[in-house]
């Protein structure tokens, strides 16, 4: 019976320092060389274009179309230092609160490369394309 508690107790005191041991968090990168940070950060960069890809395949006709349909009348937005709606120029804010909206992903401010500002011009014309028919749609509703 003594030696059952023994082991009982030992392994559940394994069992927290392994859990304790493996939440441990160590800044990886203030260990790592500057090539090394280089390298992970042109990978980031190439996750944010992969993510982009399916604009070269879209049609925001299409898509905005679909979105009526379905009565979702949200609008796309930028998520920069200050949101804001590619084709809608003064009423967004109206438009917003009528219509909603949605963050578009990868449309902050930050840009790494060429790759990425080409990308991020296609999904603002994307944007101002669905924005346009979606905000007509969504005004029709509302009247």
């Amino acid at each position: 019976m003594n030696n059952r508690l023994s082991l009982l107790m030992f392994a559940t005191a394994t069992g927290f320092l392994t859990l304790g041991c493996s939440q441990t968090n160590i800044p990886f990168l203030s260990q790592t060389s500057e090539a090394t940070q280089e390298n992970q950060s042109e990978e980031l960069s190439d996750n944010q274009t992969a993510d982009l890809k399916w604009l070269y395949y879209a049609d925001p006709r299409a898509d905005a179309n679909l979105a009526i349909q379905k009565q979702d009348f949200r609008l796309l937005a930028f998520a920069g230092r200050a949101t804001s709606f590619p084709g809608i120029d003064n009423e967004s804010s109206a438009l917003q609160q009528q219509c909603g909206y949605r963050l578009l992903a990868n449309s902050g401010d930050a840009l790494r490369s060429e790759k990425e500002l080409s990308l991020r011009k296609q999904l603002y014309q994307y944007a101002v394309t669905y924005n346009l028919l979606v905000a007509t749609a969504c005004q029709k509703s509302y009247q």
